[in-house]
Order: structure tokens, then C-alpha cells, then sequence
């Protein structure tokens, strides 16, 4: 018999013994804590909230302090839930960035408040805001930053959309803090980008894209003889390369193996040549290529071909007089959607892209470096001989001989890997005149040193058509009152500016792609959606076609009606038998239809339940199956031990 003295003992007892259980489970945590010091486990399906080692090491390199304001309104994350969820995902990532920057990126965040001081500093910094009432009140939600050296850079509203690149904005909003001057574009060109002079009394005027890069970037010339490409050229931008001597190439292919990063423009057939005087225009020798240099960068232009393409083709008026017709010209392309690439950066923004007379890029086998497709036809794409399109081009002739080659022809692509160069014995002679003396030139420059192979992947774009550059490809330019006003038409200005920007950032940038999403859509519940609804729409379709019979039926018998007593009554009488039938077949078929949304409801009612009942039910179930196996197992432990101490 226990004494009741023990019993409070033993209560006490256990009192203490859950007091100490709860004093070292926080105390724990609190040790765990601190001893783990910011540690982050990233237990996403793409590592969302992993940096990458290009932005590591970004990060690494920043010299002075950068300080990173996210302005995020309460009342946006409140009442849009998905920009909650987003929001909350920026400041994380954000996070990411000041542990990863030791203390290199200081991070504030900001809720402009309507008609605070906060929200006229925002303003103030490029941060867009966004109506949300009549009353004037706006939200906010951008990223301004500033640096030490009084450099400023901003994300005016950070869209949802974008958030696979998110990490390269945040990446290069951060590099951009950090650069003290413009990048410095070199651009060899052969055709009048600058403009064309055409007498004192037309001054010449810049092409549309000349104005964009000149109004970014530091853009200078480089001879089309240059025999060296200044180290201090951050992106080299090669424009319709005809005839280009030896030496040039040579500086090119040297210039990109020592890290430099170019964005080259050639073209099987330049039609702006034609419209110009000069020996192309006479002679048809439109093209330009450097096959030597495209060769060893691992990728080819498709000699005497250019790509057609049935469903990106604009539509042209042909034929003279009184035979005009509209037709689809294979050759001039407004490429959209699923030609561009959107998984890239450089066309994540962009919409449609215009060319003409596009050539077609194609890998070279064997080479080490790796061509990523930027812009591509469609499958409904053919290649055409340059010929067939150089003086009097035919659209109808070429409509009418279409044939489909059944796969995707490249026009623009992405270039990088190890690569060697085109000139493996080194600098090229200069080639003496007749009756030249043997001098070397006082002004030449120093070569460097020759280099056989690239130092690092090399960083190369190639596009096969330079009349892409041409205004009256993507633009309209109309004088107002001495200024000119450029009205795009497709996006190739933003193209050509992401191309030069993009190139011109840090081998760290460039290295960055698109992320996954932090939202994740259920594919099974919208695949049933989407059966459903196409059975839905087909039902629908139905209905309308009978009430169109219906209608045509009703206007036929009233085409007939005489306005004679008895044949009056027999004409009614089937308008009247009509109606009936028509009205009979309408509610059968919304039966239908409903039976039809019923089933679409029901099919995803059933599927959430399980869902709930795996994450609520089944979960917990799993863990109580398991503390009761444990337990019987204990039991059974314990009872061999005391059966052996019997037989003992």
C-alpha cells in the first residue's frame, strides 16, 4: 500500500521533470540557433533560394557598400495575395544577398505609406507606382539601390512574372551599383548606321538603333582595317563584315579568345544594299560572312540560302494594276511566341522580332563550343535559294512552291565554350603592293601576344540578317518640330540593346538563367480542367450551330408565308412545330451541359479530398502507425529480456 506522501512525491517529481523537458527543448533551440548562425537549408524542387555561383561570385568582389531598399506596400501583399506570396519571396532571396556579400549589401525595407515622406522618396528614386482608387492613393512595390559613390540603379515594380529572373535582375541591379562608367560598345560596321550623307543640304541621319546604343553605351568606331581590337572595349558589335581584311579577322579572332565578347550581324542577302548605290546594288553581291571565325566558333552560315517561313511570313501586296493581291511573303518574317526563346533573358521582355531575307545558322560538328537557338522559325519553315529573292522577287511564285521541311531553322543563337582560333599560325602577313618598300609602319600597333585557344568560354552572339537594324524593319521615325520620334513596330531596338547590355555585364552575369517558379500550379486539377472544358466548349459549339439551323429554318418559312387565311394557319403551324423542336433541343442540350460541369466539379472535388486526406489525414496516420510498431516493439524487446532472466 503507497503511502500518500509518495504519490505528491512522485507528482513533483514528474512536475519537475516536464519543466526541465520544456526548459531544454527551447534551450536547445536557442543553442541550435546560434551555433547554426544564419545556416539555410533550401529544400525547394529548383533551389529557388540558392544563389548561384556566378552571383557568389559577384558578391564576393564588391568593393564599397551597396544599400538595396525594397519599397513593398502592406495594402498589395493584403488584398493580392499573390504579391504576398511574391513579396515575401523577394525579401528572402534579399536575405541571400547580404549573407552571401559579408556585409557588403545593406538591405532596407520600406512601406511607402500614402502621402508620406517615404512614399515622395520612393517617387523620387524611379520606384512606379500603381493606382489602386479614384482617391489618388497608389502602391508600391520596387527595388531602389545606391551605392558610396553616389551611383543609383532601380527595379520600378517588380513583376511576378518575371520571377525566373529574378535572381539576374536582383544580380544585376547589384552590378550596376558597382560600375563607375559606361561600357564601351565597338562597333565595325559596313553599312551607314551613322547615317548617309547625301549633299550639305541633307544631313545624314543615324539609324533608329545608332541613337538607342549611343544613348546608353559608349559607342565607338573601329575601323574596318584595324588590325587591333583596345583592350578597353567591353562588347564588340560586328556589323555586315564584307570584304574584311585578313588582319581585321585576325583581330576579331584574337579579341574573342582573350574574353572579349562580340555580337556579330551577317546576312546571306542585305536587302537594304540594293536600295543603295554602289557595286552590290549592280552586281547582287549583297552577302556578308567571316566563315573562318564563325567555323571555329562552332557554328556555320548556310551558304546561298535563306530561311522561309509559312506562318511567321508578312503579308505584302504583289502584282501590278489592276492584278494587286495580298499575299504572304515567305521571306519577310514577324517572329512571335514559341520562335523566340524565353527561357533567355535577352528575349524575356521581347514580343516579336521582324526580318527579312533571314539566313540560317547551323552547328559545326565536333566543335567544343555549345550553340544555344535565340530566334528560330517555325517547323512550317523552308530554305530558299538567295537568288529566288535578290532582284525581282515573286511572293506569290514562292507561296505557290512552298514546302515544309518539317523542323526549326536558327536564325539568331548563343555562343560559348572553349574555343581555338581561326588563324593557327599566327598573325597574318600584310600582303605587299607592287612597288611598296619594305618599311614597317611607324603608327601600327603592337600585336599581342598570339593566343591559340581561348583563355575562357568564349561569349558570342550571331544573328543572320543585318536588315533586322534597318528602321523600316521595327520602326517609325517621324520628325516633330526638329526632334525625331521613333515608334517601334517590334521589339528588334530592345533585342539589339538586352544583346549589348547582357554582353557587357560580368562573366558572372552572364552566367545567370532563368529560375524556377516559387508557385507551383497543379497540373492534374488543370489538366481535368482542360478536358472538361474542351468537352464543355464542343457541347457549346453545338448548341450554337442547331440555334443557327434553327434561324435559318424560321427565315426560310417566313420567306414563304402567304397572307391568305388557311395557308397562313399551315405556314404558322410549322413555324410553330419549329419553335418547339427548337426549344426541346435547347434544354436537352444545357442538361447536357450542366451534367457536363457537374462531372468537371466533381472530378476535382474528389481529387482535392484526397489531396486534403493525404496531407491531413494520411501524414499524421503514417506517424501514429510508427509510434505504434515502436511500441510494440519495445514490448517485445522487454519480454525476451525478462525471459531470459528467467531461464537464467
Amino acid at each position: 500500500m503507497s503511502m500518500p506522501g509518495s504519490s505528491l512525491q512522485r507528482g513533483g517529481f514528474a512536475a519537475l521533470a516536464l519543466a526541465l523537458a520544456v526548459a531544454a527543448f527551447f534551450g536547445s533551440n536557442i543553442a541550435v540557433d546560434r551555433a547554426a548562425n544564419g545556416m539555410r537549408a533550401d529544400l525547394t524542387q529548383e533551389k529557388l533560394f540558392t544563389l548561384s555561383p556566378g552571383t557568389r561570385s559577384l558578391l564576393s568582389k564588391i568593393e564599397e557598400p551597396v544599400t538595396l531598399r525594397l519599397y513593398v506596400s502592406e495594402r498589395l501583399t493584403r488584398e493580392i495575395p499573390s504579391y504576398g506570396t511574391y513579396a515575401t519571396r523577394v525579401r528572402e532571396l534579399l536575405e541571400e544577398y547580404k549573407a552571401a556579400s559579408a556585409g557588403k549589401v545593406r538591405l532596407m525595407f520600406v512601406d511607402p505609406q500614402p502621402f508620406s515622406d517615404e512614399e515622395e522618396r520612393a517617387v523620387a528614386t524611379g520606384i512606379q507606382g500603381v493606382p489602386v482608387n479614384q482617391s489618388g492613393e497608389q502602391v508600391y512595390f520596387g527595388i531602389a539601390g545606391s551605392s558610396s559613390g553616389d551611383k543609383e540603379a532601380v527595379i520600378p515594380f517588380l513583376q511576378p512574372e518575371r520571377e525566373s529572373f529574378l535572381e539576374h535582375d536582383l544580380t544585376k541591379l547589384v552590378f550596376e551599383l558597382t560600375v563607375t562608367k559606361k561600357r564601351a560598345v565597338g562597333l565595325l560596321t559596313t553599312l551607314p548606321l551613322q547615317g548617309q550623307f547625301m549633299g550639305p543640304r541633307n544631313p545624314p541621319q543615324p539609324w533608329a538603333i545608332h541613337d538607342q546604343l549611343s544613348q546608353q553605351f559608349d559607342l565607338q568606331r573601329i575601323d574596318r582595317d584595324a588590325a587591333v581590337i583596345p583592350e578597353t572595349i567591353d562588347v564588340l558589335m560586328v556589323v555586315h563584315p564584307r570584304e574584311l581584311p585578313p588582319r581585321t579577322l585576325y583581330a576579331i579572332d584574337q579579341f574573342v579568345l582573350r574574353g572579349g565578347r562580340a555580337l556579330v550581324f551577317v546576312d546571306p542577302h542585305a536587302e537594304g544594299e540594293m536600295g543603295r548605290p554602289g557595286p552590290a546594288a549592280q552586281s547582287g553581291q549583297t552577302g556578308s560572312d567571316m566563315p573562318e571565325l564563325l567555323k571555329a566558333w562552332g557554328v556555320e552560315l548556310v551558304q546561298g540560302r535563306i530561311a522561309g517561313d509559312r506562318q511567321a511570313a508578312r503579308r505584302v501586296s504583289a502584282g501590278a494594276g489592276q492584278r494587286v493581291q495580298a499575299v504572304d511573303y515567305l521571306a519577310w518574317l514577324s517572329l512571335r511566341d514559341a520562335a523566340l526563346s524565353k527561357g533567355d533573358v535577352l528575349l524575356a521582355d521581347v514580343q516579336s522580332i521582324n526580318m527579312a531575307s533571314a539566313g540560317i545558322l547551323r552547328p559545326v560538328a565536333g566543335s567544343g563550343v555549345a550553340m544555344t537557338p535565340l530566334i528560330s522559325t517555325s517547323e512550317q519553315a523552308q530554305e530558299i535559294d538567295v537568288e529566288k529573292v535578290k532582284f525581282a522577287p515573286d511572293p506569290v511564285a514562292l507561296l505557290s512552291g512552298f514546302k515544309s521541311g518539317g523542323e526549326r531553322l536558327v536564325l539568331a543563337a548563343r555562343l560559348r565554350g572553349p574555343a581555338k582560333t581561326a588563324f593557327p599560325d599566327g598573325a597574318p602577313k600584310e600582303e605587299k603592293k607592287e612597288g611598296e618598300a619594305e618599311a614597317a609602319k611607324p603608327d601600327a600597333p603592337a600585336l599581342p601576344a598570339h593566343l591559340a585557344a581561348s583563355r575562357d568560354p568564349i561569349n558570342v552572339i550571331v544573328v543572320a540578317d543585318t536588315d533586322m537594324l534597318e528602321d523600316r524593319s521595327w520602326a517609325q521615325v517621324q520628325e516633330f518640330f526638329g526632334q525625331r520620334l521613333v515608334r517601334p513596330v517590334a521589339n528588334n531596338g530592345d533585342f539589339v540593346v538586352n544583346a549589348v547590355d547582357h554582353l557587357g555585364g560580368s562573366d558572372d552575369l552572364i552566367s545567370l538563367r532563368s529560375r524556377g517558379q516559387s508557385t507551383r500550379p497543379f497540373t492534374v486539377v488543370q489538366e481535368i480542367q482542360r478536358q472538361a472544358e474542351l468537352s464543355f466548349r464542343s457541347k457549346e459549339r453545338e448548341l450554337t450551330e442547331k440555334l443557327k439551323a434553327t434561324e435559318a429554318k424560321l427565315k426560310e418559312l417566313q420567306t414563304k408565308e402567304q397572307g391568305e387565311g388557311a395557308a397562313r394557319s399551315i405556314v404558322t403551324a410549322g413555324q410553330q412545330q419549329a419553335i418547339d423542336q427548337f426549344r426541346a433541343e435547347m434544354l436537352e442540350t444545357r442538361r447536357e451541359l450542366r451534367e457536363v460541369q457537374y462531372n468537371l466539379n466533381r472530378d476535382i472535388d474528389l481529387l482535392q479530398a484526397w489531396v486534403r486526406a493525404v496531407n491531413i489525414a494520411l501524414i499524421p496516420a503514417l506517424i501514429g502507425l510508427f509510434a505504434v510498431a515502436l511500441g510494440l516493439a519495445r514490448v517485445a524487446r522487454r519480454r525476451r529480456a525478462a525471459a531470459a532472466r528467467a531461464t537464467a
